[in-house]
């Protein structure tokens, strides 16, 4: 009876050693071979795994910019979906970027998925801290709004558009082009933001340096009204504090006119400059399961459509605004998106022509 009890204990922790062995191997996959693994699964075998390893996981932390009143609906629609807790962080796009990189270098690894501003993605990358993941829903956007090699896709983009106030301009005399501020009649009654990003890095991509800077220099000259905070002139825009504005955001206005009557009218330059807003997921992902199932939740067409109902401009096929003045493809708005190679090869000329401009006014 002992040498058969002692048979059998010697089973069981044989067992259990190949059971450890197999967890311990599991343990030691990075992040990458996990999602390079699940992606050679059959769809419904690789959502299966997915699912039973995330709810393992049984959290996925979201650090990103994207505002609260999202969030609270994206949350209880990914939790009604998926038997895994959505914990978030939000910041600005340039607070994620900067906390991400303050926890790496102390070795803390906290998000799943990040969500910085769209020009330090780059910075995120050579950094080290953005995994490549090909999530399935990727193929259903266009090239402009994801990278080659599987590092950033856009969850909402954002374009920059011309406005006027529509009770203090008449139609006939409405800005349609940049150029037109350039007229003595705008004097001092037009607006820009002191960070206008959008729009300056896409003049120095279509115009080049020296065209942009003589046509900020020639809008100086027209007083120009610079003021900080993109909400804000749109908010005095609404006022009537002055007539028009360059750089503002196209589905900020559309939604202060139809849901506060705003009395504003959209005007696009060709082209219109338009910047994504990336979702990355991090190299390190605590929960590589978890990871993965968010960042395709959030590229998903339910997702896209939760964003799209406030007013945001989803990149994904089939996915239409709610306001017609933000729909591009009927209008035929020609966009041209800033991606972050650009908004790191410009940003030096940008940052240089701000300074020079709009920050000393």
């Amino acid at each position: 009876m002992e040498r058969i009890t002692l048979r059998l204990c010697a089973s069981v922790l044989l067992v259990l050693g190949l059971v450890l062995s197999s967890f311990t191997n599991i343990s030691a996959k990075e992040p990458e071979e996990i999602w390079q693994e699940l992606g050679k699964l059959p769809g419904a075998e690789r959502q299966k795994r997915l699912v039973v390893g995330a709810k393992a996981e049984g959290t996925a932390v979201l650090y990103s910019n994207i505002s609260e009143d999202n969030i609270q609906k994206l949350r209880p629609d990914f939790e009604k979906r998926y038997p895994v807790k959505l914990d978030s962080y939000r910041a600005s796009g340039e607070r994620i970027a900067n906390r991400v990189l303050t926890e790496a270098r102390a070795g803390k690894f906290i998000p799943d998925v990040i969500g910085p501003s769209n020009e330090h993605v780059s910075a995120l990358i050579k950094a080290g801290l953005v995994g490549r993941y090909d999530s399935p829903e990727r193929a259903f956007y266009p090239d402009t709004h994801k990278d080659r090699q599987g590092y950033w896709n856009t969850w909402d983009h954002n374009v920059a558009v011309i406005a006027y106030n529509s009770r203090l301009v008449p139609p006939g005399d409405a800005p349609k082009k940049y150029e037109d501020f350039l007229d003595p009649k705008w004097k001092g009654s037009f607006a820009l933001d002191q960070d206008p990003d959008k729009s300056i890095m896409g003049w120095l991509k279509t115009w080049g340096p020296e065209k942009t800077h003589k046509y900020l220099q020639a809008i100086s000259k027209n007083e120009v009204v610079v003021r900080k905070g993109h909400t804000l002139l749109t908010q005095l825009l609404c006022a009537g504090e002055f007539k028009a504005g360059i750089d503002l955001y196209a589905y900020r206005l559309a939604d202060v006119k139809h849901t506060k009557g705003c009395p504003v009218e959209i005007s696009y330059p060709d082209p219109t400059p338009s910047t994504p807003s990336p979702m990355v997921i991090a190299k390190k992902a605590p929960r590589p399961y978890a990871a993965a199932l968010l960042l395709d939740y959030l590229l998903s067409e339910p997702a896209q459509k939760i964003l799209a109902s406030f007013g945001r401009l989803s990149g994904r096929r089939g996915v239409r605004p709610i306001y017609p003045e933000l729909d591009f493809e009927a209008r035929g708005v020609r966009l041209m998106l800033l991606t972050p190679d650009d908004a790191v090869q410009l940003d030096k000329q940008y940052q240089q022509l701000r300074e020079e401009f709009l920050l000393k006014r």
